[in-house]
């Protein structure tokens, strides 16, 4: 028995790219007012989940993207680089 090796690279840097790229409409304004008014970032993680990246490691057959737990490393380390804040996001990445 063989093992077909992964047709992606394995560090995601279109994932990345991505949610780079979302991440900025986010600047540290966003974050620091939802600290200061203790608020759930919904804005942010409705857009994460518009992107596809909170269903990207749901299997495709339970309407996710069926991506490997890299790909959702990738995404994490991908926002918090960028000065956002994955807590609100990080759980429901797997539900």
């Amino acid at each position: 028995m063989s093992i077909k090796p992964p047709t992606y690279e394995l560090d995601h840097p279109e994932i990345r790219e991505s949610v780079s790229r979302l991440c900025e409409d986010f600047p540290g304004e966003y974050w620091r007012k939802c600290d200061r008014e203790q608020a759930y970032p919904g804005e942010f993680v409705k857009a994460l989940t518009e992107s596809g990246f909170l269903g990207a490691l749901i299997p495709e057959s339970y309407g996710g993207s069926g991506l490997p737990l890299s790909a959702g490393a990738a995404i994490l380390e991908e926002i918090h680089r960028s000065g956002s804040n994955a807590g609100a996001c990080h759980a429901q990445m797997y539900t």
